[in-house]
Parts: structure tokens; sequence; C-alpha cells
């Protein structure tokens, strides 16, 4: 990845007021944010403890991947957060010393550009309480806040009826987890396929499915079990296990590698 970086919001809208500076370990918060306050507040990190710079409107990197803040702790580490998919991961690396450490968040602050995170660690944030606050429902790139089991239907519905492309359901029950449901290309055979991905969080290691199927029938059946029973579905007979921890990682360093190619 280049050290160019890359304007989301250029211009006037890159200097309006979006963002929210965070000290003393995030317990003294303030959107009267500018370049010294963000300098002196790393240079306290001592007191501290950790500095957090968030955007009010998240960086679109791609489909389903959005950075909302840049986090510097007291050991000299600095994390770029991400929301992938509907949760929440990091990328981060270690000896990180303050005055860069202070150049990156105003650049960030300044351009609402992000680092070259070439070499950094990619980790999944499994502690923060609003992953499992709420279900989310996302269709074509659209985030629903208010919905119900039968709008969750009539997104796969659209879909079906070609209205839509994709839909991405994130349920907070038991220990969460999501399905994503796309149309396959039109040229895939006679009949519509549809692409499905179905990943349950558990507290030892997350289970994830994807498969593809033309029974839209038996589609709707299991996506109305997933949301309705109080237990969740197993994958539909030829759906393919696979390692999520590992898909998620690889994911994220993709998403990454998109954005270097955009620049």
């Amino acid at each position: 990845m280049s050290n160019e970086s890359r304007s989301i919001f250029p211009g006037i809208k890159a200097r309006k007021p979006q963002y929210v500076l965070g000290t003393e370990n995030g317990t003294r918060r303030t959107s009267n944010v500018t370049e010294e306050k963000i300098r002196d507040a790393i240079d306290d990190i001592e007191d501290n403890v950790a500095v957090y710079l968030e955007k009010c409107v998240p960086v679109v990197l791609v489909r389903h991947a959005e950075a909302y803040s840049i986090d510097y702790f007291k050991d000299c580490s600095i994390a770029v957060c991400l929301r992938v998919k509907g949760y929440l991961f990091r990328m981060w690396r270690s000896d990180v010393y303050c005055d860069e450490a202070a150049d990156i968040m105003c650049t960030f602050f300044r351009t609402a550009s992000l680092p070259d995170m070439t070499d950094w660690h990619c980790q999944k944030i499994y502690s923060e309480d609003e992953e499992k606050d709420a279900d989310k429902l996302t269709v074509d790139n659209e985030d629903f806040r208010y919905f119900s089991c039968a709008d969750v239907i009539g997104a796969l519905e659209n879909i079906i009826e070609g209205k839509s492309r994709s839909m991405l359901y994130c349920f907070a029950k038991d220990n969460g987890g999501y399905v994503e449901i796309r149309r396959c290309d039109k040229d895939t055979g006679p009949e519509q396929a549809y692409k499905v991905e179905y990943v349950r969080w558990t507290e030892q290691t997350p289970i994830g499915y994807r498969g593809k199927m033309s029974d839209f029938r038996l589609l709707r059946s299991w996506l109305w079990d997933l949301i309705d029973v109080d237990g969740l579905p197993e994958s539909i007979a030829g759906w393919e296990q696979f390692d999520v921890n590992n898909h998620f990682e690889r994911l994220m360093f993709r998403f990454l590698d998109e954005e270097k190619d955009e620049r």
C-alpha cells in the first residue's frame, strides 16, 4: 500500500466538525476537536492511558466495510477500528511513538484518510457490547434502523423478484451471527441461483457455512426459521463449512488491498 492518502470527504465537507476526541481512557469526550487538542492529548498519553479519535460519519472503504476510529494507547500501539459486515475489527501495530501517532490522527482529522496499514495486524473485537445490542439489516448497502421479521423476509423476496441484489442480516440471539444472501450472475444457469454465507459466533470457535442454491422456497423457509424460532437453524444440506476467523482476516486484508488499488 502506498503512503499516499485518499480523501473520502474532500473540500469543505472534510473540514466540518465530524469528530469526537476521547481522552483519559475515553472518560472525557469532546466534539470541539482541533489538531492542537489531538497533539496535546497524545503528549499526555501517560496520564490519558488511551486517546480515541472517532469519526461521526465513518469512512467507507468498500461494501460492508467502514473505518470509524483511530485509537492510541499508552503502550505505544495504535489501532484503526473498522466495522465489517456489522462486526468490529481493528488493524493495529506497536512501536508507534507520540509524534508519528499525532501525525496519523491529525491526517485522519484533517482529510478523513487512513494511514498505510501494510504489515499491520488484524484482530476481531469481541468485547464490544454494541455487537449484540440489536439485529441489523442491510439491503443493497442501505442500512435499516427499524425493521421487523416481515421486512427481513421482504428483503429476500426483493432479491428473488430481481428488485435487489443482496441482503445482510446480523442477528443478536444466542451469541449472534449473520446471514448474507446475494443473487448470482444471470449466466450461471437456467434457474436463478443465490449465494448464501451463514456465520454463528460462539464462545469458542465461530461456525461458518456457505453455499449456492436455486430452491428459493427452501431458502425462504430456512430464513424464516432463523428469525422466528428460539434456536438457530442448522445449515442446509450441501453448504460447505469454512474457517470463520481465517475468512475474516483474509477479507479484511482484501478490503485494504482494494482500497490501495483504488488510490
